[in-house]
């Protein structure tokens, strides 16, 4: 279950610490009205998805680090069934995350905060907007960008991957079956050893020297 922030801890997020893979600040939160806000926001959360496998990411939305006071607050208020609805089906795996509001006197901050995944990748599913199915996104430091090979790398055989216990296991059962094998081999060579000797001898020769 995730715990949500107070506001304290809201702003302390948004000014300690620059913006970094697992926080991305804005100044105002757009209502997923048209599919390239719906693509935009869909590729916001599978990015820091990708990006957290420890901790917590954040989407914090009506904040503006630069100003003197931080809190800029919202436009528009929006509904976390709304939104956990929205993304089902369109992120694969789908992200573990909740969209809450919390206020600083007259003024809303609009928060999504992502749970630590190690269900890396998570996959867009859709074309929708500018976003394409089977695009593969991570948040590095205040930027978005594709999924490299060595993230690809890091999301299946990563000690912080799912897949990691599995891959481990799988290979313990290749090495397993491949000795297994190597012995079997091993023991046919001698049986045949054996009855060629046998034969020989039956016949009343000496076995040939093997070299």
């Amino acid at each position: 279950m995730i715990t949500k922030l107070t506001i304290d801890e809201v702003i302390k997020v948004a000014t300690s610490k620059p913006e970094q893979s697992v926080f991305d600040w804005k100044v105002d939160f757009e209502t997923p009205s048209d599919d390239e806000k719906k693509g935009e926001l869909l590729k916001d959360i599978s990015a820091i998805a990708n990006s957290s496998p420890l901790s917590y990411g954040f989407l914090i939305y009506g904040v503006d680090p630069r100003r003197p006071d931080p809190v800029v607050g919202i436009t528009a208020s929006y509904d976390d069934a709304k939104l956990q609805q929205f993304v089902a089906g369109k992120v694969q795996p789908t992200p573990e995350f909740i969209y809450y509001e919390v206020s600083a006197g007259p003024r809303t901050i609009a928060v999504i905060q992502i749970a630590p995944s190690k269900k890396r990748p998570h996959i867009i599913s859709i074309d929708i907007g500018k976003v394409r199915k089977g695009q593969i996104v991570v948040r590095r430091g205040s930027s978005t960008d594709g999924a490299t090979l060595q993230d690809l790398f890091e999301f299946f055989y990563g000690e912080q991957s799912a897949y990691f216990a599995r891959v481990q296991h799988q290979l313990g059962l290749d090495v397993r079956r491949q000795e297994a094998l190597t012995a079997q081999l091993a023991e046919l060579r001698r049986g045949e050893a054996r009855a060629e000797e046998d034969i020989w001898n039956a016949v009343g020769f000496t076995p040939p020297r093997r070299r």
